[in-house]
């Protein structure tokens, strides 16, 4: 028995949104166990969505949404909540690097844990090289807002690296 239609067609939307779901949960989640939890809660809501999908939007944009709105609601629901994701387990793993780019990274990825859910998200979208115009249209918003909302993000981030890390 032959795959359907939509079987096919999701299968190439995971193929090719595979790496920007997963960086979807890793921006929410630090446990390896939960943000493969989070991918599958992901890919169950991708599944029942597909028909209401509406070509308003494209499908990444439209996979974006659901990914944002399922790891929303999957942290919220979580037992166990980390009120400091910066724990000593990362900063350990940050001195341990001997690699200064690694770090370096790895220090980002802990200042960005530290922000609230939408700034985290955002600067999650824009790591992931979009377009203002396609960040916009993932968070029902302007396009202007979104330049604004970014340079505030950046000035964070700065902000904290300097007060953790001593530099940027």
């Amino acid at each position: 028995m032959g795959l359907s239609e939509k079987e096919l067609l999701f299968q190439q939307l995971i193929a090719d949104s595979k790496g920007s779901i997963y960086r979807v949960c890793l921006s929410y989640l630090h446990d390896k166990d939960d943000v493969q939890d989070l991918y599958q809660e992901i890919l169950i809501a991708l599944w029942q969505a597909m028909d209401r999908f509406q070509g308003k939007s494209s499908w990444n944009t439209y996979i974006y949404r659901i990914a944002i709105n399922v790891a929303i609601k999957f942290k919220m629901n979580q037992k166990k909540i980390n009120a400091d994701p910066l724990t000593e387990y990362h900063l350990e793993a940050i001195e341990e690097k001997q690699d200064n780019k690694e770090a370096e990274l790895q220090q980002l990825n802990a200042c960005i844990h530290r922000l609230e859910d939408a700034d985290r998200i955002l600067i999650s979208l824009v790591l992931e090289d979009l377009s203002y115009k396609e960040i916009a249209e993932i968070l029902c918003t302007d396009t202007n807002n979104i330049g604004v909302r970014i340079s505030r993000i950046k000035k964070k981030l700065s902000k904290l690296m300097e007060e953790h890390y001593g530099s940027i």
